[in-house]
């Protein structure tokens, strides 16, 4: 089997502990820590803007560290900081303990193994079958969305939350940090390999982009990397305050900690369909209307959510969503290595991370403010349903390079 299938593998594991825990698992826990800690939604939403404050400077270290030294070693301190993390929360006696633990912590580590450094290492050992590698991996996320709630779920109601943050630290060190150490490579000619798709479309790809760039201040220069983090900043700050507030929501429709961990599965579920669908569309269908799609499905998603109506329609929301944003990753990482070049995929999306942590960070307190102003989620999904109709009105003006698909 080609070495770069257990590439894939390692990245879906690391995707499965740390998305699963901070995107899907994460919010599940805010209503027992609000009530030990006696304190408001806004108040925890500090946890999450913390964790933008990192993502607002850490990508602009990680991001050329990834392109010019170890995107595994990069990953390897991102498990040991979600592992602190992860403790550190199971320890903590204050709100701010928590808040800080989790911004820092947790926010460094989601940062450090997230798709900066993995889809950069997948993009150089694939070529011909990219977005279906990188779909693969995203894949993860999903699985740790499907698996993760429910396990947290069932240990918020018999062991309590502390004791099952402190097992999924354990489980990062068995599963996790064995892999990173011994099977993960940066780079196929470490292991006297070539790229699947050979070492001529290695090389097609590796110089793909206008111009080849080969500096940040090139990238930056650009009118397509404007455009884009633009767009992605509007919909993933939204996407991520509305999927952090949505076991509070389901609380306040009268919905017990089960149903609360069903909605989450059942979105990461339709993420994993998402990440199918949209990574084989990657490498043949036009990367601009994939992305337009997906920002719409979430819009008309949060919009739904915004009328507050029947838990079916609630279920349906949320399936809509995770369809959505599952094909973000094969899409994002496949898109930028069309436009700025496979060797610059890192550097990049590093420098779009702060664009996007700067609009994520009044988004998330937008959410905890205006439910703690007016008792429910409404205005707040208002507000995302207009934002992310703009994020799909700024990416009509965007320019992808075309390409052949392949067969």
């Amino acid at each position: 089997m080609f070495h770069g299938w257990w590439i894939v593998s390692t990245h879906f594991v690391a995707q499965l502990f740390a998305v699963g825990f901070f995107t899907y698992s994460y919010p599940l826990i805010l209503v027992p820590v609000e009530a030990e800690f006696n304190s408001g939604m806004e108040t925890l939403s500090f946890g999450m803007i913390g964790c933008s404050v990192i993502g607002l400077i850490l990508p602009l270290i990680v991001g050329p560290l990834v392109d010019r030294w170890s995107p595994r070693w990069l990953m390897l301190i991102g498990a040991v900081a979600v592992t602190l993390g992860l403790i550190c929360l199971s320890f903590s006696q204050s709100v701010t303990q928590f808040i800080l633990a989790m911004g820092f912590f947790i926010g460094s580590g989601n940062v450090l193994l997230g798709p900066i450094a993995g889809s950069a290492v997948i993009s150089r050992w694939f070529v011909a079958t990219r977005g279906r590698a990188l779909g693969l991996a995203a894949i993860g996320t999903s699985v740790g969305g499907i698996l993760m709630p429910q396990l947290f779920a069932w240990g918020i109601e018999g062991i309590g939350w502390r004791m099952i943050l402190r097992w999924t630290a354990v489980a990062i060190v068995l599963v996790l940090v064995p892999l990173l150490l011994f099977v993960f490579r940066d780079h196929p000619d470490q292991l006297g390999l070539q790229p699947e798709g050979g070492e001529s479309a290695a090389r097609a790809s590796a110089e793909a982009g206008p111009g080849q760039v080969e500096s940040s201040s090139e990238i930056l220069a650009m009118r397509e990397f404007w455009i884009m983090s633009a767009s992605l900043a509007f919909f993933l700050a939204c996407y991520t305050a509305a999927l952090s507030n949505l076991p509070k929501y389901a609380a306040d429709l009268g919905l017990d900690a089960a149903a609360q961990a069903q909605l989450i599965t059942l979105l990461a579920f339709f993420g994993l369909i998402g990440k199918l669908a949209f990574g084989y569309l990657a490498d043949r269908a036009p990367l601009k209307s994939a992305l337009w799609v997906a920002i719409m499905l979430t819009a008309v998603a949060i919009w739904t959510l915004s009328l507050e109506p029947s838990f079916r329609m609630v279920q349906l929301s949320a399936a809509m969503m995770g369809l959505a944003t599952g094909g973000i990753l094969p899409v994002l990482a496949s898109m930028v290595g069309a436009i700025f070049g496979v060797a610059n995929l890192g550097r990049t999306m590093g420098l779009q991370g702060p664009a996007i942590s700067l609009v994520a960070m009044p988004t998330i307190w937008l959410a905890g403010r205006l439910y703690d102003t007016t008792g429910s989620y409404v205005l707040a999904f208002q507000a995302f349903t207009a934002m992310l109709c703009i994020a799909a009105l700024i990416l009509t003006m965007l320019r992808v390079p075309t390409r052949d698909a392949p067969s």
